[in-house]
């Protein structure tokens, strides 16, 4: 089954990057998704609705790096010591 995910994610991305000349790719998807999931909590959605933290969390690379990790959005909604991290991390990074 993961195979198959990851065949059609990969037709998917090929068909995106023609859609959209290159401009989109599969980790640009999984990140929009996580966060996407990421703002059905409070606690995120109050740090993303900061201007300052926004910038952080959509244009740093630690931030995006860290986001783009396999389950982690399971991880954060579950593990404090995850969600501490992540918090740390957006409102350390400049």
């Amino acid at each position: 089954m993961r195979i198959v995910k990851i065949i059609l994610g990969t037709i998917g991305s090929v068909i995106l990057g023609i859609i959209f000349m290159g401009g989109l790719d599969l980790d640009d998807i999984r990140f929009q998704k996580n966060i996407r999931k990421l703002k059905k909590e409070g606690w995120f959605k109050e740090l993303s609705d900061n201007g300052m933290y926004y910038e952080r969390i959509f244009h740093n690379e630690a931030v995006r790096e860290y986001l783009l990790q396999d389950n982690i959005v399971v991880k954060i909604k579950n593990d404090g010591e995850e969600r501490y991290k992540l918090i740390s991390l957006i409102k350390s990074s400049s």
